[in-house]
């Protein structure tokens, strides 16, 4: 039975950006909050713009393949039917009019000069779109864009993101006499349950509201975790049992690396940190050491009372192979404790979207605001009086630098990033604030981490 192509109905967002392309205008800057409809209205600009300009070409960009397979395609494939799909050249083409659309991912490693880049040697006469322009630290993805642009006689682009302090794609647009448009969450409420707002409102720390849903993101001041709060994060009662699943979480590093315990307890419904272990210069057979005289994996259960791992999780850079041992971190501490390891293989993730650092950080900020994560009285009292780092100088160092909204590197955040980590693997589900599919839906922050990037020894 052929399928039918949904009912297209536009909410005044979408219809801003038609009548934006239908003015005439040749840059449009979109910001909006989640769920606004951003992706649904590059889609709708998309076929607007194949119908209007036919036997051109046109190109459509985003981050990465993933986003783009899981996010955009699915959105062209819904709204576009009867389209032709080429999975070699990734190309989608609208038969009526033989207009190309190009898709491509930019990724461009910092170690490749910025000519190489994936957009070299394509000549776009139609229309350029890039795709969540948040991800992109830098307007280069928009420069090498407007290269390929030459070929059309009226050239157009379109750029959509969420709303940052560091908007440069807003700016761009600004500075080049284009049209911006704004939109909070609420312009796709038709779409969207009340509930979800109502949900996004109790669960989301206010920042993070007012930024995402509201479109208000404000400069970041102060303590990065500001949502930790000792009458709330610390616990007075709580006492382990070998019948509570435990885990590690590791941030890497010959210096000063660090490595946190934490215990799940259902009667708190909470994630407790109860331990942790911040040494200076010692090898990986060293942390292990350290790690074995409180902790270790339960197969391995000594009968001593110590807290059982059932697993554990640690920074990507663990899998670069050592000049020296030919090995890498990851393998060497999975080895079995007479040879050097704990015996427990981690997890870790290469999905570039978990590992950017302020996507992690407002991730464990929000699990600091609904006390996803909290830390035992006893440590947090040890954790005051060591003499290295701690979790506790951490929290009350780790600081927003003063002129950019970037994470201030004292070298005390090295705790922070193993719960960063953990956080990744226990907390990034998205079950409390979740878009249903519909039209607008763009939370891109919504899918699942594949096998293949989550990879275990």
């Amino acid at each position: 039975m052929k399928q039918e192509t949904p009912t297209l109905k536009l909410n005044d967002l979408q219809k801003d950006v038609i009548k934006a392309i239908r003015a005439g205008h040749k840059m449009i800057g979109i910001r909006g909050g989640w769920g606004c409809g951003k992706t649904s209205a590059l889609v709708f600009a998309l076929i607007f713009v194949a119908k209007w300009r036919p036997n051109c070409a046109s190109l459509i960009i985003t981050d990465t393949h993933q986003r783009w397979r899981q996010v955009l395609s699915p959105e062209i494939k819904k709204w576009c039917k009867g389209w032709h799909y080429n999975g070699s050249l990734h190309t989608w083409t609208d038969p009526t009019t033989n207009h190309i659309i190009w898709c491509k991912s930019y990724f461009r490693p910092n170690t490749q000069q910025a000519h190489k880049n994936p957009l070299e040697g394509l000549n776009i006469s139609g229309a350029c779109f890039i795709d969540e322009c948040q991800v992109f630290n830098t307007p280069e993805v928009a420069h090498k864009a407007l290269g390929r642009l030459r070929s059309g006689v009226n050239p157009l682009m379109i750029l959509v993101g969420l709303p940052i302090v560091s908007d440069w794609w807003i700016k761009l647009v600004d500075e080049a006499g284009g049209h911006t448009i704004q939109a909070t969450s609420f312009a796709n409420q038709s779409n969207l349950s009340q509930s979800w707002f109502e949900t996004a409102k109790k669960t989301l720390p206010p920042d993070e509201y007012e930024a995402m849903i509201m479109n208000k993101p404000r400069p970041p001041k102060g303590l990065i975790y500001s949502e930790f709060d000792e009458s709330l994060n610390v616990v007075k009662d709580f006492q382990y049992d070998q019948s509570m699943t435990a885990r590690v979480a590791i941030d890497w590093g010959f210096r000063k690396p660090s490595a946190l315990i934490i215990v799940h307890c259902p009667i708190h419904k909470a994630d407790i940190i109860v331990h942790e272990i911040n040494p200076s210069e010692v090898t990986i057979k060293d942390l292990s050491r350290l790690i074995l005289e409180v902790a270790c994996p339960r197969k391995f259960n000594d009968g001593l009372g110590k807290i059982l791992l059932d697993g554990g999780c640690a920074d990507k850079s663990g899998r670069a192979r050592s000049d020296l041992t030919g090995s890498t971190a990851f393998r060497e501490l999975a080895r079995h404790p007479n040879e050097g390891g704990i015996g427990l293989a981690l997890r870790s993730t290469t999905d570039p979207f978990k590992t950017n650092v302020l996507n992690g950080i407002q991730r464990l900020k929000r699990a600091f605001h609904k006390c996803e994560y909290k830390v035992c009285s006893d440590f947090w009292e040890r954790s005051k009086n060591t003499s290295g780092n701690s979790l506790r100088k951490a929290i009350y160092a780790y600081g927003w630098s003063a002129n950019q909204d970037t994470p201030n590197k004292s070298g005390v955040e090295d705790p922070l990033d193993a719960l960063r980590y953990d956080c990744i693997f226990y907390h990034w589900h998205d079950t409390d604030v979740t878009l249903p599919k519909r039209l607008g839906s763009n939370y891109s922050e919504k899918r699942k981490t594949t096998r293949k990037k989550q990879r275990m020894f």
